[in-house]
C-alpha cells in the first residue's frame, strides 16, 4: 500500500474525490483545488490556473472531452485542452443567478450534462454551448427543499426526477406528467466513474437496480457511507471510519474514507479527509501488508514448510501467526556482556526448524522452535571469530563461514557443555593474503562450495579442492539452483554455469545498472536479485535457448526498497523493512507491466498555441521553430525513457529525446509524420503515438508561383538571349557596315580605276587611227567617243546602274571598235523580251571590260572577217545571266600569247568587283569563263558570263 499527503505534492490532505478522465489521468479534488496524477508526478491547479473556486468537491468528464467540476460556490467550470472554462473567460457558463454548491454532473444520452446544485428548485442541461435553465418550483414542488437524489433526463423529451421513496417524470416546463414508488425504499445514490451506483441499509444496486452487493457481515449502522465503488469483481464501501472491501475486509481503519477509484492499470486508489490518498495494488488480495509487527531491524529471515521465521537485532526469534509477531525465543535471557560487543552474527533454522545462533564465543541451539517445550543448548565456541558471512547445514555438520575461514561443527558428536574446539570442529582453509573466502554455498548433492579472491573450491573430505575448471574466474556471491551455478564476479558481472563437474559452459548478461546483491529462488525458473536499484528477476532459459538467462527489472511501486531482509515460501515473497512486512505473490512479480501511454498536447509555434486533436496544417511563416509537447500516463513504473521518429516517407528513425517535448528548428514545407513511443525500465515500448504534421507550402512554392516564376525567367532569359543576339547582331551589322564601307570605298576605288582604264584604251584606238592617217573614221571615232565618254561619266558617278545603261555603253563601245577594225568584227546584243533592262540595276562598267577582252584577246588575234561577239542578256529562274561569247582563238591560245606581267586589268578587276558586290549585296553574284570546242578538241566558242539574282 502506497501513502500519498502534501509531502508528495498533493494541493491537501483533505481528498473530496478522485475521478479518471478518457485518457487516464487522475483527477483529486479537495478543498484547496485540484491535482492531476499521471503515475509519476503531481500538478496542481488552483484558482491562480483559472479555477473559480479552489474547493472542489468532484469532477465529471462529459462527451466533447470537457472535464466539469463541483465548485462550492457554485460557479460552472470545465478543463479543457489545458485551459479551465469559467464564466470569466466562457461567456455560456455566466449564469444569471448566485446558487450555493453543484452537487452533480450527470451524463445524459444525447451527449448533454445535466447539473443540480444544493438548492433543489433550480438544475441546468448543457447542450454544447448552449445552456436550458430550469426550474423545479410549482405547484407540486413547493416547500420540499432538498427532496430529489438525481436528475437525468429523458430520450424523448422531459426528465426524470430520482427521490429516495419515488421517481417523478416531468416534462421541459418542469410539470409533473407522473410518478410511481420506487420498489426498494430509503434509497440513495453514490456517483462512480460515469456511472450511479444506489443502496440502502440493505443492500447495494446497480444502475439499472440489479443488486451487486450487500451489508450481511458489516452493516452500515451509526457510520457515515460516503461512496460506494464496483468494479464487476469488488465492492468497495468507503465509510467515515474505514474501507470495507466485498462486506468482509477492513483496512484503513482509522481514516475517514472519501471516495474510491482505479487507474488504467487496475491499482485502486482511495481518498481519505485529512489523511491524503492511498494506492491498493490490483492485487491487494495477494499482496498483504502487516505494519509494525516488529521493532529495531531484522537480520535474518527464512521460510521452513510455509512457517515464516525472522530474528532482530537484539538476537529475539519471531514467527508470523495470524499476522502477528509469536516470539519464540527471547535473546535477553542470555544475554552478557560479550555478547553486546558482538559484530555480524550467524543465524539458522533448518528444515527441522532446528535453531543456531552465532555469536562471538557464544553458540545457541535449539532443537525445535516450534516446540512448546524447547530444547536450547548452549555451547562455547573458542574457535570461532566475529564477521559471520552465512551458516548452512548438511546433515550433522554446521558450516559457517567468516571473512577468514569455513569451519565445519559435527554437532551430532557434540554433547551439551561440551566446548566446541578442534575436537568436535575442523576449518577447512584458513585464510591467506591471497586467498580471501567472499561467498559459500550448498548444491543440491548436499556438497559445499566456496569461492576467494582467485578460484572456486569444493569441500571434500574436509577440506577444499581446487576446482580448476573455473580459470581462476573467482564469483564474489553465488548460489546453486539445481544443475546451475549463478554468481557474480567482483566487476558485477552476472555469469551462469552448467555443466559444473564437466565440459562447463558459462552464459553472461549485458551490463545492468545496478549492483548485485542477493539472489531468492522463487521457482525452478525465477530468482530475485535484489540491487541498490530496484530488483531483478532472473529467468533460467530452456536448454534449448540460445541465452541461458535473462533479466528484467522489478518495476513494482508496491514492493519496498531496499528491505532489510527478503524471504521467498513456495507462493509468497516477504519484504521486511521498517517494521512492516509486505507479502506479495510470486505470480504478481512476474507479471510484465503495461508499458506507458502517451497523448499528444500542443503544438506550439513562434506565434500561436494550437491543440493537438486531427492533423494541423501550419502556415510556412509560423513554422520557424516547432515544438510539439506530449503526455505521459505510467501506473506501473516512474522512470520513463522516450524515442521519437520523424519521417516523410513513413520510414521509422527512432531517436532518444528527454523530456515531453519534441522541437523543430527550421523544418522545409510538406507532411511529417511524427511517432513518440515509451517505456520503463520493465517494459516493452509502447505502442507509437501518430501525428501528421501539414507544414503549408509558401506562396514562393505554390504551383502558381513556380509558374509565374519560371515563365518570368523564361521571359528574362529570352529577353536576355534576345539583347544578346541584338548586341552581337548590332556588332556584326556595325563590323558589316564597316566591312561595307570599305568595301564600297574599295568598290568606288575599283570603279575610279575602270574609268581611266576605259579612256586610256579608247584613246590608244584613236591615235591608232591617227597613226593611219585615217582623218574621217577618226572624227567619227572622236564624235562617238565624245558621247561614250559622256555616257561613262554620268555612270561611273553612282554605284548601281540600270542594265539597259550599260548595254548602252556597250553598243557605243562596239560600234567605236568597228569603226576602228572594220570587217574584223562583228557583233549582235540579243536581250529577252521578258526582262525590263531599266529595273535591272548592276555597277557600272560590268558588261564592258568583257566585251573589250573578247576583242582584244579573242577577236584580233584570230584576224578574220568572220570573228563575232555575241552579247545575251537573258532571265532564268530568277537568275539573270549575261553572256559574252567569241569564236576567237580559245582561252588556251590567248594565255600562250599573252604576257603573264601584262594580265588584263579589266577582266582582274571585274572578279574583285563581283566578289565585293556579292557581300554588299548579300547575293551569290557568280562569274564563269568556259569554251565550247568541237570534236577534235579546237575551240569554237569562248564564253563568259555573269549570273545575278534577281528574284
Amino acid at each position: 500500500m502506497l501513502h500519498y499527503t502534501i509531502e508528495e505534492g498533493l494541493p491537501s490532505n483533505n481528498i473530496y474525490d478522485i475521478y479518471r478522465d478518457d485518457k487516464g489521468f487522475l483527477w483529486f479534488t479537495s478543498d484547496k483545488g485540484i491535482a492531476r496524477y499521471n503515475g509519476i508526478k503531481f500538478e496542481k491547479f488552483t484558482t491562480f490556473n483559472g479555477l473559480p473556486d479552489n474547493e472542489i468537491f468532484f469532477s465529471q468528464e462529459d462527451n466533447y472531452g470537457r472535464l466539469w467540476f463541483g465548485t462550492y460556490n457554485g460557479e460552472l467550470c470545465y478543463y479543457k485542452d489545458d485551459t479551465f472554462h469559467s464564466a470569466a473567460n466562457t461567456s455560456f457558463l455566466k449564469l444569471p443567478f448566485k446558487n450555493s454548491f453543484v452537487t452533480s454532473v450527470h451524463l445524459e444520452r444525447d451527449k448533454s450534462v445535466t447539473i443540480c446544485f444544493r438548492e433543489n428548485s433550480i438544475f441546468l442541461n448543457v447542450n454544447k454551448n448552449e445552456i436550458s435553465l430550469l426550474n423545479l418550483d410549482n405547484k407540486y414542488f413547493i416547500n420540499r427543499p432538498f427532496f430529489y437524489l438525481d436528475i437525468s433526463k429523458l430520450v424523448k423529451g422531459g426528465y426524470k426526477v430520482f427521490c429516495s421513496d419515488s421517481t417523478i417524470y416531468i416534462n421541459d416546463n418542469c410539470e409533473v406528467t407522473s410518478m410511481e414508488k420506487n420498489y426498494y425504499k430509503n434509497l440513495r445514490i453514490s456517483p462512480i466513474q460515469n456511472k450511479r451506483i444506489f443502496y440502502n441499509d440493505d443492500f447495494i444496486f446497480s444502475a439499472d437496480m440489479n443488486i451487486i452487493g450487500q451489508f450481511k457481515n458489516h452493516p452500515i449502522g451509526n457510520r457515515l457511507l460516503h461512496r460506494v465503488y464496483f468494479d464487476d469483481r469488488n465492492l468497495f464501501c468507503a465509510y467515515n471510519s474505514g474501507l470495507d472491501i466485498n462486506d468482509s475486509l477492513q483496512i484503513l481503519g482509522n481514516n475517514n474514507i472519501s471516495s474510491v477509484n482505479q487507474d488504467n492499470v487496475g491499482n485502486y486508489w482511495v481518498c481519505t479527509l485529512n489523511d491524503g490518498i492511498y494506492s491498493l495494488n490490483k492485487y491487494f488480495f495477494f499482496t498483504r501488508l502487516l505494519k509494525d509487527v516488529y521493532k529495531s531491524s531484522i537480520v535474518y529471515s527464512c521460510v521452513r514448510n510455509n512457517h515464516l521465521f525472522f530474528t532482530t537485532e537484539d538476537n529475539n526469534l519471531y514467527c508470523l501467526e495470524n499476522g502477528m509477531a509469536k516470539c519464540l525465543f527471547d535473546y535477553s535471557k542470555y544475554n552478557n556482556e560479550d555478547t553486546k560487543r558482538a559484530q555480524e552474527p550467524g543465524y539458522f533454522i533448518d528444515s527441522n526448524y532446528k535453531y543456531y545462533i552465532f555469536y562471538n564465543n557464544d553458540n545457541i541451539v535449539i532443537d525445535n522452535v516450534l516446540s512448546e517445550k524447547q530444547k536450547i543448548k548452549r555451547y562455547s565456541n573458542n574457535s570461532l571469530a566475529s564477521g559471520i558471512k552465512r551458516v548452512l547445514s548438511a546433515g550433522n555438520n554446521v558450516y559457517i563461514q567468516t571473512r577468514g575461514r569455513i569451519m565445519t561443527i559435527d554437532y551430532g558428536k557434540i554433547g551439551e557443555g561440551d566446548e566446541i574446539g578442534s575436537k568436535f570442529s575442523n576449518v577447512v582453509n584458513e585464510m591467506t593474503h591471497a586467498e580471501r573466502i567472499f561467498c559459500m554455498a550448498k548444491a543440491r548433492d548436499n556438497s559445499i562450495w566456496y569461492s576467494t579472491i582467485n578460484n572456486f573450491y569444493k569441500i571434500t573430505d574436509g577440506r577444499g579442492a581446487l576446482q580448476s575448471q573455473f580459470k581462476k574466474i573467482p564469483l564474489k556471491y553465488f548460489n546453486f539452483y539445481d544443475e546451475y551455478l549463478i554468481g557474480y564476479t567482483h566487476s558485477n558481472q552476472l555469469l551462469i554455469y552448467g555443466n559444473i563437474e564437466k565440459n562447463l559452459w558459462v552464459d553472461s548478461i549485458q551490463p545492468q545498472n545496478c549492483i548485485w546483491d542477493k539472489f531468492y529462488k522463487l521457482d525452478t525458473s525465477h530468482i530475485l536479485i535484489s540491487t541498490n536499484n530496484l530488483y531483478r528477476v532472473l529467468t533460467i532459459n530452456s536448454k534449448n535457448s540460445e541465452k541461458k538467462m535473462s533479466v528484467a527489472v522489478v518495476e513494482n511501486p508496491y514492493i519496498p526498497l531496499q528491505a532489510e531482509s527478503i524471504c521467498v515460501d513456495s507462493g509468497n515473497c516477504y519484504f521486511f523493512k521498517n517494521g512492516s512486512i509486505t507479502s506479495i505473490a510470486i505470480k504478481t512479480l512476474l507479471i510484465k507491466p503495461d508499458p506507458p501511454k502517451l497523448f499528444f498536447g500542443f503544438l506550439k509555434t513562434n506565434k500561436k498555441n494550437y491543440p493537438i486533436h486531427d492533423d494541423l496544417e501550419i502556415p510556412f511563416r509560423e513554422s520557424k521553430n516547432i515544438s510539439i509537447s506530449f503526455s505521459t500516463l505510467s501506473f506501473s513504473g516512474k522512470d520513463v525513457s522516450y524515442q521519437y521518429s520523424v519521417s516523410r516517407n513513413n520510414q521509422d528513425n527512432w531517436r532518444e529525446v528527454k523530456g515531453e517535448e519534441i522541437n523543430f528548428v527550421n523544418p522545409a514545407y510538406g507532411n511529417y509524420i511524427i511517432k513518440v513511443r515509451a517505456k520503463t525500465i520493465s517494459s516493452d515500448y509502447s505502442q507509437p503515438i501518430i501525428y501528421t504534421l501539414h507544414i503549408l507550402r509558401p506562396f514562393w512554392a505554390s504551383l502558381w508561383f513556380i509558374a509565374l516564376c519560371v515563365c518570368l525567367l523564361v521571359a528574362i532569359i529570352g529577353m536576355a538571349i534576345r539583347y544578346r543576339i541584338i548586341y552581337v547582331l548590332r556588332k556584326r551589322e556595325r563590323l558589316h557596315e564597316s566591312e561595307i564601307r570599305f568595301m564600297k570605298s574599295e568598290y568606288t576605288a575599283l570603279n575610279a580605276l575602270m574609268n581611266p582604264h576605259f579612256i586610256f584604251n579608247t584613246l590608244n584606238n584613236v591615235q591608232g587611227l591617227v597613226n593611219r592617217n585615217d582623218k574621217l573614221a577618226a572624227n567619227e571615232y572622236l564624235r562617238v567617243f565624245a558621247d561614250l565618254i559622256r555616257q561613262n561619266m554620268h555612270n561611273i558617278s553612282k554605284e548601281l546602274i540600270p542594265l539597259q545603261k550599260e548595254i548602252d555603253l556597250v553598243n557605243n563601245y562596239l560600234l567605236l571598235e568597228k569603226l576602228r577594225f572594220k570587217d574584223l568584227l562583228n557583233y549582235t546584243i540579243n536581250v529577252s523580251p521578258e526582262i525590263d533592262l531599266s529595273e535591272i540595276m548592276i555597277p557600272p562598267l560590268l558588261v564592258q571590260p568583257l566585251v573589250e577582252n573578247s576583242i582584244k584577246h579573242g577577236i584580233l588575234p584570230l584576224e578574220s572577217v568572220e570573228g563575232f561577239i555575241n552579247i545575251n542578256v537573258y532571265e532564268n529562274n530568277g537568275i539573270l545571266h549575261i553572256e559574252v561569247k567569241d569564236n576567237g582563238i580559245g582561252m588556251s591560245a590567248s594565255q600562250s600569247n599573252k604576257d603573264s606581267l601584262h594580265e588584263s586589268f579589266g577582266l582582274e578587276n571585274i572578279k574583285k568587283r563581283i566578289k565585293q558586290l556579292s557581300i554588299i549585296q548579300n547575293k551569290e553574284i557568280t562569274f564563269h569563263v568556259h569554251e565550247i570546242k568541237d570534236d577534235e578538241g579546237k575551240p569554237q566558242w569562248t564564253i563568259v558570263s555573269i549570273n545575278i539574282p534577281i528574284g
